[in-house]
This record gives structure tokens, sequence and C-alpha cells, in this order.
């Protein structure tokens, strides 16, 4: 009986304590994180922002190293994501970036995530086409956050794109302007953006953060501590993770601007300059197509990507090429830059690759006569300039990599730095086994581009657009492909004798297999070769699609336009003011103005056609200058104009344009002609007067035969009075 009665106890004891220490424990050891992915309806399976995505998910498991946490996703608007995280359903939004004016959430610290900023119109605004000549009066809005700001700046300047740019305290003040027409477009991460919005294009990649609410604060800073833990103690896996995220992101995203494309159909093909040659890089057998190399394989996709062409010289030495580029013989050379040693004047794109280099010394070390000694292939302008940058180094050059090899094998120079990509193709040093690489001291140089001070910088970032567009994967492929290495059958003798004489035994008996693997290696090479021209046709097919797709569009806007004033014609305005009252909202206002010139006949007459063309010209410059960027101006003929304008209209504000019509005519007048013309003005106003476009256009036309037989110079809203 004691004994149960003691079993009992522990029982309660048991219950009592362990329990409520373990469910006070449990908060602390979190497993299940619920992840919110702020999305957009309409970038949905956008490929760019998929691989952000991804890169965020990426980052998330390698933290789940340090926290063991497990994670959930969930995928919604920014407005959905942030509603279930302040009721409990998800412990964190991303990608999400840094609002300082948010002081009721939390926010990470460190580059776990990126969001993709992109410009947003009216989904039910023609798609605009983003160039300098239809950019001029337009806005753009963006929140007031300095990242996107920035971003928003960079890239209006570098396409010259003349819009002003207006800052908004809110996403809600923003897409409200945007609404009502005060603004053509957004910029925005696609945090605020609805199914009222669409992508018109996207240009950035910024950094963003995960955010949550203030009471998981102690949460928040767990998961910036992992963070930070991998920025500080792993920094190759966030290298690599964005080079197979971010990069690509950017790839998709790269574009060249306007004026860029304008210099790459313009120009002429750039003449590439190289020194002597060294394999696997470069060997230039005249033209591009016979070269080989790896460097020859990336001139050949940055044409691809860029659409300029590519003619290649050769330089006997440093001077030369130095000379050639100087007084315009070339245009570009691979170089190692070096700042403070390389000829300032000149122009430099972004690194190509990261070129290796193997140091090779002798193995007794019996190097005395050339102590400090380096050799180096004359291969690239200023890689001598790069090894003594530290002093350590005296440099010498040869025009091949043997001759480098042979000087150390001499005893008159300590090291040869050679290409690690020469030693993996040849093989050559087995056939000096008194030379070894010397691993641990490898040295990763960065090439890039000279640009001859002759070219204009605009080629500088001509060719960086299209480095961005380049494939990372197949230029890393390439490198491989050139560098595969060469089977040296004196190599074999010299070093396996015997080895090699059972082989050849091997190779008589089994003669019939390995006929049978060469030819099927041949098949595979050749099929692989064919692939890659199927892909160089497609790739030019697309860029000739796109090509077609720019000349059409320029080609509507060309049968659109009125071609002496620059506004719409009759048959296209009336398109578009038909489109806009099919879709007309019921708490907006439209109205149509006829605009008919007075007294034009009699100066067209009495001083020329000329001078009327004049008038026509100035009179519509005029009237553009009266109404908004997003408001449709045309001519229906002669000297008759049409407006068409929506948004929150009173007859105030409909009487202050038709003034501002009246006071804008007065003041036009052709040069050297003491001409002076007034405006008589028809109103029609929708829905007050009609809902279609013939039922408008009568009553505006009725006001304005009232205005023209009741003197004219002056404006009636649907047969009222006249108003002057």
């Amino acid at each position: 009986m004691k004994r149960f009665w003691a079993a009992f106890l522990c029982l309660g004891l048991w219950l009592t304590f362990l329990v409520p220490v373990q469910a006070e424990e449990a908060p602390e050891n979190v497993r299940a994180v619920r992840i919110g992915l702020v999305d957009a309806a309409d970038r949905r399976n956008d490929f760019a922002y998929e691989l952000l995505l991804r890169y965020l998910q990426e980052y998330l498991d390698e933290v789940s190293k340090q926290n063991h946490w497990q994670y959930t996703y969930f995928r919604g608007t920014f407005d959905e994501c942030r509603a279930r995280l302040e009721r409990g359903d998800l412990d964190f939004v991303a990608p999400v970036p840094y609002d300082p004016k948010d002081s009721d959430m939390a926010f990470t610290v460190g580059h776990a995530c990126y969001s993709l900023l992109s410009l947003y119109q009216r989904s039910d605004d023609p798609i605009r086409a983003f160039r300098p000549e239809a950019m001029h009066g337009a806005m753009i809005g963006v929140l007031d956050q300095e990242a996107q700001r920035q971003a928003l700046s960079y890239h209006l300047s570098r396409n010259n794109w003349p819009m002003t740019v207006r800052v908004f305290s809110s996403p809600e003040a923003m897409l409200a302007a945007l609404h009502n027409r005060e603004i053509d477009a957004v910029a925005n991460d696609g945090s605020h953006i609805t199914a009222n919005e669409r992508r018109a294009l996207s240009f950035a990649l910024l950094p963003a953060q995960l955010m949550t609410t203030a009471d998981k604060a102690d949460r928040c800073r767990k998961l910036t501590d992992a963070i930070q833990m991998i920025e500080n103690f792993s920094p190759d896996f966030e290298t690599e993770l964005k080079a197979d995220y971010l990069d690509r992101a950017r790839q998709n995203i790269a574009r060249h601007s306007e004026k860029e494309r304008q210099f790459i159909e313009g120009s002429q093909a750039l003449r590439v300059v190289f020194l002597p040659d060294v394999q696997p890089l470069f060997s230039v057998q005249g033209g591009l197509e016979s070269s080989d190399g790896v460097y020859i394989d990336l001139l050949k996709m940055l044409a691809t990507a860029s659409g300029m062409r590519f003619e290649l010289r050769q330089a006997p030495s440093e001077g030369a090429l130095q000379t050639m580029l100087d007084e315009g013989e070339a245009d570009l050379a691979f170089v190692v830059y070096t700042n403070g040693k390389s000829p300032m004047e000149m122009y430099y794109t972004s690194d190509f690759r990261q070129e290796e280099f193997s140091p090779v010394r002798r193995r007794d070390g019996n190097s005395a006569a050339g102590k400090g000694v380096a050799m180096l292939p004359a291969s690239f302008l200023g890689a001598a300039h790069y090894w003594e940058k530290d002093g350590d180094w005296k440099i010498h050059t040869a025009d091949t990599v043997e001759a480098c090899l042979d000087e150390v094998a001499n005893g008159t120079a300590e090291v040869a730095f050679v290409p690690t990509l020469y030693l993996r193709r040849e093989n050559n040093l087995v056939l000096r086994s008194e030379l070894t690489v010397i691993r641990e001291e490898t040295v990763r140089v960065p090439v890039s581009m000279a640009i001859s001070p002759l070219q204009p910088p605009l080629l500088q970032s001509v060719i960086n657009t299209a480095l961005l567009r380049l494939n990372r994967e197949q230029m890393a492929r390439l490198a491989q492909e050139n560098s595969t290495p060469q089977l040296s059958l004196s190599y074999l003798l010299h070093q396996y004798p015997l080895q090699v004489a059972v082989l050849l035994c091997f190779v008589l008996v089994g003669g019939a297999i390995t006929a049978f693997v060469l030819y099927r290696s041949k098949m595979e090479r050749r099929q692989n070769q064919m692939l890659q021209q199927k892909n160089r046709q497609l790739e030019e097919a697309l860029a000739n699609v796109e090509a077609m797709r720019i000349s059409r569009d320029g080609y509507k806007l060309d049968s659109e336009t009125d071609k002496l004033t620059g506004t719409y014609n009759k048959a296209a305005f009336e398109r578009v003011v038909r489109e806009q009252l099919a879709s007309l909202p019921e708490d907006k206002v439209a109205a149509l103005f006829i605009v008919d010139m007075d007294h034009f006949k009699e100066a067209n007459d009495t001083y020329g056609h000329q001078c009327g063309d004049d008038l026509l010209r100035k009179f519509a410059t005029a009237l553009r200058g009266v109404f908004r960027k997003s408001d449709d101006v045309g001519r229906f003929g002669g000297d008759e104009f049409l407006v068409f304008i929506v948004g929150l209209l009173t007859p105030e504000i409909i009487a202050l344009k038709a003034r501002q019509i009246l006071n804008a005519a007065r003041t036009v007048s052709p040069e050297g002609v003491d001409v002076h013309v007034t405006a008589s003005i028809g109103i029609a106003l929708v829905p007050e007067h009609g809902t279609g476009y013939d039922d408008i256009f009568r009553v505006a036309d009725a006001s304005l035969y009232k205005v023209k037989s009741e003197g004219r110079d002056g404006f009636s809203i649907a047969s009222t009075e006249v108003i002057r």
C-alpha cells in the first residue's frame, strides 16, 4: 500500500512541475516557421522574380542549419501577407524593403532576400513605349524610400528619359494619383500592386528584409544572428547563391538603353587587338569565326548578346598594342587593369572573367641566379604591372609559355606564372620532371577590356550591359571545353614505357571497341555542334522578331499621328475616345472639346500655306500645353481640333480649361507675320450629354456652331450661353 501512495505522489509531482516547464520551453525551440512570400498578380511566373524567391528559400535552408527551423510558405499580396502576420497566421513576410517609419514591425539585417523594382502603368492604359521622344512631360511616382528613389533616378538618367519624379509618403496616395491620371506610371517592388496595375518593365534589384511583428522581435534577432553568421563564416555560400540566382535575375532584366541601341545600330565592326597567341585562351587565325579560344568564344557570345560586330587584329608587343589603341587602329583589347599603372585616359569595361595563373617553380629550389625574377607570357596588356604592384617581383615576359618554363628550368627565373587552363590542356609539365606547380600560391587575375580613347564613353556602357546579359554557366562551360586535356604520346612513352606496351596490346585486342567509342564520340561532338548552331539560329531569329516588333510599333505610331501637328489624327482620336468611353468608371466625368481657330482661312489665303501650317503647329503646341500628358488631343481636319479629358471634373474646372485655351490661342502668331487668331470652343459632357462618341460629338459641334454664330472667341457648354 505504501508503494502505491509513493507512486501516486511521484506522478502528481511530475504533472505539477515537469509539464509546465515543458510548456514554457516550447516557444524557445521553434521548429515550424511560416513565411509569407509577397507576390503581385502580374508577377506570377515572372522568371526574374521567381529566381529571387528561390534565392530567399535557399538562404533560409542554410539558416536552418543554425536554428533547426522548418519552413512553410504562403504566397499572396503584401496586404494579405501583412494581415496574416498581424493575426498570427504567419511568422515572417518577405521580401519587404526596410521602412524605419514602420515602428510596429521588426526587420532582419543582412542579405537574405532581394526585391525586383519595376515600372507599373494603369491596366486599362495602352502599353507605353518607354523611349525618350515619348516621355516628355511624363511623371513617375515612387515611394519615399531611398533605395527605390536612387535606383529610379539612375535608370532615368541612364536611359535619358525626360520625366519628372514625384515622391509619395504612402502607397495608397501613389496609386490614387496613378488612377486619377495625375501621374503616368509608378516605380514599385510589387508590394503594393493590385490587379488594376500592369507591369511595363523591370529594371533593378534592391536589397530587402524579412519582416515580423514587434512581439516576435526575439525570433527576428535569432534569425538575424543566423544570417550574419553565414555572412561571416560562409561567404562562399552567399557568393555561389548570388551566381546561381541574383546574377541570372540581373541577366534577365538587363537591357540596352535607347541611346545604346542607336549606337549599336550605327556602329561599324569593332576591332579587337590581341597580343601573341596563348592556348587555350586565344589563337587569332584571321576572322572571328576562324579563330578559337576562350576569349574568342566570349567575343562571339558578346556579339550575340549586344548585336555588335567584331574584327580581330594582332600586335607583336604591348607597346605596339598601346599605340594601336591610342592612334585608333584598334578599338578594344583584353587587359589586366591596375589602378595607377594602366593608361588612365582609356575606358575600361567590367571584368569578363577571373583568369587563374598557377606558379611553376623548380622542385629543388635551385634558382639563385634568378631570385626574385618572375616570368609571364606576353598575353595581356597590364599583366606585368599587376604582379609588380606589391614590389616583390621583377617581371620578365616571353612570347610563349614554354619560353617562360625554360627560364625557370634553367634557373634564370624563380617562378613562372602560367594560365591554369594552359597547364590543364597541354599537360606539358609531365615532360619537365624538374618543375612543379605550387597550388597554394595560385593567383586569380581580373580581366576586362580597354577601350580606345578615340571611342565614345557610351561604348563602355554598351559592353557592360551586354556582359550582364551573358550566361555565366555557358561562359564556364566554354572555358572547360577549351581546356580539355590533350593526350601526349611522348609523355606516356617517357614516363610509363612498360605500361604503354601493355596498353598497345590492349589496343590491338580491343581495336573494334575503341573504334566504336571514337565513332560515338565523333557523333556526339557533331550533334553538339549542330545543337549549338541551332541555338545560335534561334537567338538570331528571336532578335529578328524583336526588331520586327519595334518596327511595327513605330509604323503604328506614324499611322495614328497627324503629320503636321504631331497630335492624333481624326481616326485615331475617335478610336481612343471610344475605347475610354467603353470603360469609363461610374464616378468619373469626361468632357469633349471641339476647338476651331477663328480667322485662320483669312491668314492662310493672305500669307500662304507656309504661314498657315506654322499657325496650326504652334496652336497644337499651345493646346497640348493646357492639358495633361494623359489627356487626348487630336486634329479633326483643317483648323479644327479635338480634346478629350477624364477625371473628377466640375463645371468650374471645365470652364477654367476653356479659358486657358482661349488665352493660349491669342498668343499664337507665326514668325515674321503680324497675324493673331482666336478660338471658338464647343463642349459636351459625359454622361450628362450622352455616353457615346457620336452623341457627345453632335452636342459639342452644336455648341461650337452657337459660339461661331454669336461672334466667336468664346466657349459654350452644351449650347448654353457663350462665355468669353
